[in-house]
């Protein structure tokens, strides 16, 4: 499932675990308990589009982004980056010829 297409969907926002979610939450953030509009997040991706009650989970904007940041940079902090083979390049400030080498 195209995940950008289902969070804009009519089938996300009324999602039966998603309203759970908020629903539960009571109006507050279920890591810093403010009571701020709620999001809610992915715990996992396993089950898009037909998420279980423990997928979700209601955060307000600012702790959802600190957790998305988290996980992506716990997640990308793995990955060793493929070598990737290219050619030197010149160095552009080296002149073809030495103007001081004489010859006038």
């Amino acid at each position: 499932m195209d995940y950008p297409n289902y969070i804009k969907s009519d089938a996300w926002r009324r999602n039966p675990t998603r309203l759970k979610a908020l629903s539960d939450a009571e109006g507050r953030c279920r890591l810093c308990h403010s009571v701020a509009p709620l999001e809610v997040h992915h715990s996992t991706y396993d089950h898009l589009g037909y998420e279980h009650e423990n997928d979700l989970v209601a955060l307000c904007g600012a702790c959802h982004r600190e957790v998305t940041s988290f996980l992506r940079a716990r997640r990308y902090s793995v990955v060793i980056p493929k070598r990737a083979d290219v050619l030197p390049l010149r160095d552009g400030r080296v002149l073809a010829s030495d103007p001081t080498a004489g010859g006038y």
